[in-house]
């Protein structure tokens, strides 16, 4: 029988996400916390490196797996260049390209580690959707009107692609057919468009509406003056639109869960800030409608917040005229991680290889 064990890494600011597939099979999962005090120690990500990979050895011995045992390893991976949608061969080249971001991010030590793994086992190991895996944008989705400003293409790629493969499967589609606006509705939020199994076009957490604590689009003349008002550093002008705004500036809480028990206790400045949420990120889904002529399959709402009957109801209502609305809540980043591996080696997907040029 033909091994289909894979293992899969998935790191974060403050854990390490570990996870055992036997082919679809969850086997196990754990999140590997690591404290406040244990990382301070580390000036920069990088050095976690060794930290990071010594409590992923440490979990796979707990768990009696030998890495001959693997038939693979499956990486998140962090800000590499424009790569497309989809399964990468970690090699060197991916590895080193990968600690040298320049975008810093626990993801981007995971393709290290699972090298390392890889070739101590004499295996592969893949990344799949990276976060920049949108592949070469149309030129015309990065102008910004301000020629010395680009948008960069980084969004939520492996959830918004991994439930549209769901769908898509459900809907008895093939994904290179369909035409899909997932939202991704987290700590940050972000709409996607998914054209053919790639992400065309988007609203990034920094360009749409509010979220639980990222302060979304702002008017940018006035958050200009704001910056050079000198009350606030970078760092805290940074912090105000990513970590401490959105629905935590204004109610000092980013649980969705605790905003609904206020609502619930007649609170109405916290319905109104939850409504304009909902009103905010229903127009985002709407604003890219024009890019497919309104051609779209469907909508489907995603991520934690897509737990809340409230929240959903809420943008259902306000766009379910563009297309029927589907609703999968939660992350699904270890399935789809273990999923996309699991079709490269059952040849059903093909591979990218990162060219040193790139």
């Amino acid at each position: 029988m033909k091994k289909e064990l894979i293992f899969v890494i998935n790191p974060g600011s403050t854990s390490t996400k570990v996870a055992l597939y036997d082919a679809e099979n969850l086997k196990d999962e754990l999140e590997l916390k690591h404290s406040a005090e244990e990382l301070k120690s580390f000036g920069r990500i990088n050095d976690q490196l060794a930290f990071r990979q010594s409590a992923v050895e440490d979990y796979l011995k707990k768990q009696g797996v030998q890495l001959s045992d693997l038939a693979a390893v499956a990486t998140r991976a962090g800000v590499v260049g424009q790569l497309e949608p989809g399964a990468y061969l970690i090699d060197k080249t991916f590895a080193d390209r990968s600690l040298h971001s320049q975008t810093p991010h626990p993801a981007n030590l995971a393709p290290v580690i699972g090298y390392t793994l890889a070739k101590n086992a004499g295996i592969r190991a893949y990344a799949y959707d990276a976060v920049c895996g949108c592949g070469v944008p149309d030129k015309m989705y990065t102008i910004t009107g301000v020629p010395e400003l680009e948008r960069a293409f980084l969004t939520h790629v492996l959830n918004s692609r991994a439930v549209s493969i769901a769908q898509a499967k459900k809907d008895g589609r093939k994904l290179e057919e369909s035409t899909y606006i997932v939202t991704h509705l987290g700590g940050g939020i972000t709409t996607n468009l998914v054209y053919h199994g790639r992400i065309l076009d988007f609203v990034g957490d920094d360009e749409g509406g509010l979220s639980p604590e990222r302060s979304g689009g702002v008017p940018v003349r006035p958050l200009v003056k704001l910056c050079y008002s000198g009350k606030f550093t970078e760092k805290e002008m940074q912090s105000k639109l990513k970590g401490k705004g959105g629905i935590l500036a204004y109610l000092g809480t980013n649980d969705i869960r605790e905003v609904e028990q206020r609502i619930d206790a007649g609170d109405e400045y916290a319905r109104l800030i939850f409504e304009t949420m909902a009103m905010q990120i229903a127009r985002d889904i709407g604003s890219l409608a024009p890019d497919v002529c309104g051609r779209i399959d469907k909508i489907i709402l995603t991520g934690g917040i897509a737990r809340s009957v409230r929240f959903t109801d809420l943008l259902k209502e306000r766009v379910s005229f563009l297309a029927p609305v589907a609703v999968i809540p939660g992350a699904f980043e270890m399935e789809a991680l273990a999923g996309g591996v699991l079709r490269v080696l059952r040849g059903e997907e093909q591979v990218h290889v990162l060219k040193p040029e790139e």
